[in-house]
């Protein structure tokens, strides 16, 4: 019996899409690099989500979870549906693996989740020099108060240059889902 042989039908699906579903929420939260960026980020998502199936860090279970997201790869179309509902399968995700891990390991998919989310962000950089002053002003608060509270927290705060890859619009989904696996994103 495998690890994931624990989980009713419906929660294995759950779990395995997430890690899929979460890249593509965030990369859908801003359509305006068009095409271009569209192409990056699900080029990164493929990427981070293989190589987490390759990686051995920590987390038995993001582990066993993403490898499972790689092996059902052909499925990835199908899971491209109601993405509206990401956040309330994150909140589904955390209780269902509440019950069968320990707290470690539930931490270690939920920072997988978010590090997907956030490289899938970083794939593309959506501003550029046509940004108005008032909005490069509003980028530039947001990258402020984000070191500020990183500092609070006693966190390593994003380089400015990262802090610009993500937009405004894949900030908002990235805070979206931080709060429905009720962890934080600086």
């Amino acid at each position: 019996m495998s690890f994931m042989d624990q989980f009713l039908p419906d929660e294995r699906s759950l779990l395995v899409s997430l890690p899929y579903r979460v890249g593509l929420y965030v990369s859908e939260s801003d359509r305006s690099g068009g095409d271009e960026s569209e192409e990056a980020e699900m080029q990164a998502l493929s990427n981070i989500i293989i190589a987490y199936s390759q990686e051995v860090f920590g987390a038995e279970t993001a582990q066993y979870i993403i490898s499972e997201t790689v092996s059902r790869k052909r499925e990835w179309f199908e899971w491209s549906n109601d993405l509206d509902m990401v956040e309330v399968e994150c909140h589904r995700a955390v209780d269902v693996l509440s019950n069968a891990v320990d707290v470690k390991e539930v931490n270690g998919v939920k920072r997988c989740l978010m590090e997907i989310g956030e490289a899938v962000a970083l794939a593309f950089r959506e501003y550029d020099e046509t940004v108005s002053i008032v909005e490069k002003i509003k980028i530039y608060i947001s990258y402020m108060q984000s070191r500020t509270q990183a500092a609070k927290l006693g966190i390593i705060a994003k380089e400015w240059d990262q802090f610009i890859n993500i937009s405004m619009e894949e900030r908002d989904a990235l805070q979206k889902v931080a709060q429905a696996l009720d962890t934080r994103y600086i």
